[in-house]
């Protein structure tokens, strides 16, 4: 390991921005294992973490690493950057979007069968929003296409795992999916605070 490792994955933190970069996405630039990897990003975030001076930290979503600003310093970045436009998921919107996220992969029908109305609006918003994919067809009759959740929807509610959503019995509370995230302090395009 090279004496400015933790320099040059700081570098490709920046320059990927939004879309974050990923364990494989650093090995190409870094010739070390997965682990030493892993080991490298816990120690940078522990320093950005533990030093009032710097206002950038490391947070994982998915399998993506995201290079952000810090939460505390919000209030007085939000002075100059516009961070009160209006959140873009809708009630509708959140309710297809815990649908798709707590039974993918389904299908459009499945989600209508459970809000009771048309819900490809919905997805098709969801989708440019790029909260949700399209994965490939049902083998079901009609051959229906088949959603699931993206990355930046780790990112909007700031988790690791599908497994870290909140445990639900037999219907969606969509106040208790809701506030599991504040999309102004996520790192998706509308709601980070952008380096570049």
């Amino acid at each position: 390991m090279s004496n400015n490792t933790k320099s040059i994955i700081e570098s490709l933190l920046y320059i990927k921005g939004n879309d974050g970069t990923t364990i494989n996405e650093i090995k190409k630039v870094i010739k070390i294992p997965s682990d030493d990897i892993h080991k490298v990003l816990k120690e940078m975030k522990k320093e950005y973490d533990q030093n009032p001076d710097r206002g950038i930290t490391i947070e994982q979503y998915g399998d993506t690493f995201h290079l952000l600003t810090k939460k505390q310093n919000h209030s007085e970045l939000s002075l100059i950057y516009d961070i009160k436009n209006k959140n873009p998921l809708t009630q509708s919107l959140l309710e297809t979007l815990a649908i798709v996220a707590y039974n993918q992969p389904c299908s459009s029908s499945y989600v209508e069968k459970i809000r009771g109305h048309n819900a490809l609006n919905a997805l098709e918003k969801l989708t440019k929003l790029d909260l949700i994919k399209c994965t490939g067809r049902a083998k079901t009759p009609g051959k229906p296409y088949l959603y699931e959740i993206t990355s930046k929807f780790f990112d909007l509610f700031g988790i690791k795992s599908i497994k870290e959503l909140p445990i639900i019995d037999k219907e969606i509370n969509i106040d208790e999916f809701e506030n599991s995230f504040d999309f102004f302090d996520s790192n998706t395009e509308n709601g980070k605070t952008k380096k570049n």
